[in-house]
């Protein structure tokens, strides 16, 4: 894996982390709990206006997301690897014994 795919990749599961919590502290329409309690806007650190702080926060990290799997999605599809089903040729053409197909292991 190449310096940039990795950094990629890492990009990539941090952003999805931190959406994760992102969508985990939000409350719902119903005014119901979250994730670290039913808390009032008072209490939040950007005030009343913290729902649409969070609302702006979550929506560049889920189009970031999608960036990122997208290119990651490319980046993975050009390489061209054996299939990890698939045998070495040097175990494909190699000769069973039939001597030891038949002897039960001890």
């Amino acid at each position: 894996m190449g310096f940039f795919t990795g950094t990629i990749l890492t990009l990539f599961i941090l952003t999805s982390l931190f959406l994760i919590l992102l969508v985990m502290i939000q409350t719902g329409k119903g005014g119901g709990g979250n994730l670290l309690g039913g808390s009032s806007a008072s209490q939040s650190p950007f005030g009343a206006s913290t729902a649409d702080v969070m609302t702006k926060t979550t929506r560049i990290a889920a189009v970031l997301f999608i960036l990122l799997s997208l290119g990651l999605s490319f980046l993975f599809a050009k390489k061209e690897e054996a299939p990890l089903l698939e045998l070495p040729p040097a175990l494909e053409s190699a000769p069973v014994d039939s001597q030891d197909a038949k002897t039960p292991p001890q």
